[in-house]
């Protein structure tokens, strides 16, 4: 596999470059990236790739057939960018004022038509259906990968790979986490009603401000309580508001935070007991209170079968594999995992010689080592031929 897929690689390194730096240098915010779309859809239809139908917004789905039978296998990128100002001094800078390709949705983007161009120029390696998904607002919730699944992207899907470039790894790593890649998000908020009054009588007012503390409190407590200790979660207290004045005492107050874990049956658990917490505090002092609960991402739960795929191609391909510890960021490709077995994995791209490669990802001074992107455009090569039986 090694001398095969990097012969082919070698190829398309310069234009997966270029592609890159045009995305780079036009970004576009989460549900509004219309020239990043058209751009997608003009160059899958100059290779002579399907763009499916069905799908609203600003999500394109590629659609490659082969001669021969096989199984149907979807590959993602995300496509939108950041609302950060660029600050890096680079010929593709960005050139909208306010967004940048701050996290790699870019190089994503160019890689995976890059995968297609390869793929469509040599039709013979195509056995059965390949679907190139490249999806919007992976950024913003609700997340495109919700929609496209309620559209059903992933119902003739058998098995789906996403990658994402790491600031974090070095560059020549591939870094895979067996289980959740990624946490559930819980979003939460209670609004506590009291009685407002004056400072000067507080016997007259149903104060909402230590009511609303005592159950920031215990909301605090519930992770403790409710998951295994073995477990990898977190309840946050994020904000409370209410009252600005010295003598005066406030009608309400708000509070809210958000959960992360890395089971997705917890996360509903835990908003059960945070509107039960909740009630039963302000009921004991005679207040009354709101709660609202979201579901912002799943957690995305990788199979440990194609995970070792990924590790495998990895190897074969000469790169070091870093066995990623749990971490509880949030990411929709667990929409697509929800649905179909796959996996999600990272690409690492800092350079040691250059620090600003490792600066951290929503960064306005982010960067990576253009070395490694064609490692990812190998793996989404070698993933495919493995799982095709070609290799």
């Amino acid at each position: 596999m090694n001398s095969f897929v990097k012969s082919i690689v070698d190829s398309y390194e310069e234009q997966l470059k270029s592609i890159r730096h045009h995305l780079h240098e036009h970004p576009e915010l989460s549900f509004e990236e219309y020239q990043t779309a058209a751009y997608i859809r003009e160059s899958l239809s100059k290779m002579g790739v399907a763009i499916a139908d069905g799908f609203s917004g600003t999500s394109t789905v590629g659609v490659l057939k082969g001669s021969e039978p096989g199984p149907c296998i979807a590959f993602r990128a995300d496509i939108d960018a950041l609302p950060v100002e660029e600050d890096n001094d680079l010929p593709y800078k960005s050139k909208i004022p306010g967004v940048m390709h701050a996290c790699g949705h870019d190089i994503h983007t160019a890689t995976l038509l890059t995968f297609a161009q390869i793929l469509s120029s040599r039709k013979e390696l195509v056995k059965g259906t390949v679907k190139f998904i490249f999806q919007a607002a992976e950024e913003k919730l609700p997340g495109g990968a919700k929609t496209l699944c309620e559209e059903g992207v992933m119902k003739d899907v058998d098995y789906v790979f996403g990658l994402h470039c790491s600031s974090g790894f070095p560059l020549g790593t591939v870094a895979v986490t067996p289980g959740a890649y990624s946490a559930a998000i819980g979003i939460y908020e209670v609004t506590v009603h009291g009685k407002g009054g004056h400072g000067s009588s507080p016997n007259t007012a149903l104060n909402p401000v230590p009511v609303a503390c005592m159950v920031g409190n215990s909301l605090n407590q519930l992770m403790a309580e409710k998951k295994s200790p073995t477990e990898s979660g977190v309840l946050t207290v994020s904000y409370i508001n209410g009252g600005q004045y010295p003598n005066i005492i406030p009608g309400e107050v708000t509070l809210g935070g958000n959960i992360r874990t890395l089971d997705n049956t917890l996360i509903q658990k835990l908003f059960d007991c945070v509107g039960s917490v909740s009630r039963g505090i302000c009921e004991g002092f005679g207040l009354t209170c709101d709660v609202s609960t979201t579901v912002g991402y799943p957690a995305a739960i990788n199979v440990p079968e194609y995970i070792e795929v990924v590790r495998t191609v990895a190897r074969d391909l000469d790169y070091t594999v870093y066995e990623r510890p749990d971490a509880l960021g949030g990411e929709d490709f667990a929409y697509y995992l929800l649905e179909k077995p796959g996996a999600f994995f990272q690409i690492g791209m800092a350079d040691p010689e250059r620090p600003i490669t490792s600066t951290p990802h929503h960064n306005c001074h982010f960067q990576l080592d253009e070395r490694g992107f064609r490692i990812g455009l190998e793996m989404e090569l070698g993933l495919y031929l493995r799982m095709t039986g070609q290799m």
